[in-house]
């Protein structure tokens, strides 16, 4: 029983309801920005007694401000999850991209680690060339003269001589073992002495005149070239003959 303007009205648990959704789909129609359940509301909430939900008799009041308050709650989940929609929106349109530039970034990376390598086995090639150079010197020095062969009987000279020849052996070493690094990595030398100039592979630091070999040949590298998975990573710095020029009588110049 509900008192009115008009009198005590008996309102049935149906007709509440159906008047409840009638209101309520009233208010959901013209939804406003929230502001948050009011203080009354929350106060009017925490007030209620749990024994009236249990014994399943509620008044009227009660019931629309826990409506109420659930509505707001429901409106303002919902205006965060349009807020964070739309804060994502940026990674939704990049993650189609997002593969490429995960496969970009590691390509990068190895083309950066790639020529660390490279740059050590430049620098190893260059000293193990050098202590070669001073075996062979000392060599040369032996077989000079019988002074030179005394003084090779000497501890002192013994021992740098040992000495090279370890430095020598430990060059050779990681040498080999870096090329078989470079080698599993698909990584391979572009191979140009004595070949014909190919300018996609090489290039062209130095020209030699030259009569003993056809012009375009490479006749010394400078540093080495490498190919990486089928492409071209580092071209090669190369020495190039040129056919001699020849003067004829009249003073004009012409190849031979």
């Amino acid at each position: 029983m509900v008192s009115g303007l008009g009198g005590e009205v008996n309102l049935d648990r149906e007709e509440i309801l159906r008047r409840f959704e009638v209101w309520l789909d009233s208010v959901l129609a013209a939804e406003e920005p929230p502001q948050g359940p009011s203080g009354e509301l929350l106060s009017a909430l925490l007030a209620a007694e749990p024994e009236a939900v249990g014994n399943e008799q509620c008044d009227l009041y009660s019931m629309w401000a826990a409506i109420t308050a659930l509505t707001q709650e429901v409106r303002l989940q919902g205006r965060s999850f349009k807020q964070l929609n739309e804060a994502l929106a940026p990674l939704a349109i990049l993650a189609p991209q997002l593969p490429d530039m995960r496969r970009e970034t590691q390509q990068r990376a190895r083309r950066e680690v790639l020529d660390v390598f490279l740059d050590l086995h430049d620098r190893l090639v260059r000293g193990f060339d050098q202590v070669r150079a001073s075996q062979e010197k000392m060599s040369h020095f032996l077989r000079s003269s019988w002074t030179a062969r005394l003084l090779a009987r000497h501890r002192a000279f013994l021992q740098a001589f040992e000495t090279v020849e370890a430095l020598r052996e430990g060059y050779q070493m990681s040498i080999e073992r870096l090329e078989d690094a470079l080698t599993q990595f698909d990584v391979r030398e572009i191979v140009c002495e004595g070949q014909r100039f190919d300018p996609k592979l090489m290039q062209a630091v130095d020209v030699e005149q030259s009569d003993e070999a056809a012009e375009g040949t490479v006749l010394e590298v400078y540093r080495t070239g490498y190919e990486w998975q089928g492409e071209v990573h580092r071209p090669a710095q190369v020495r190039v003959a040129r056919r001699r020029q020849v003067t004829n009588s009249v003073g004009d110049e012409h190849h031979e």
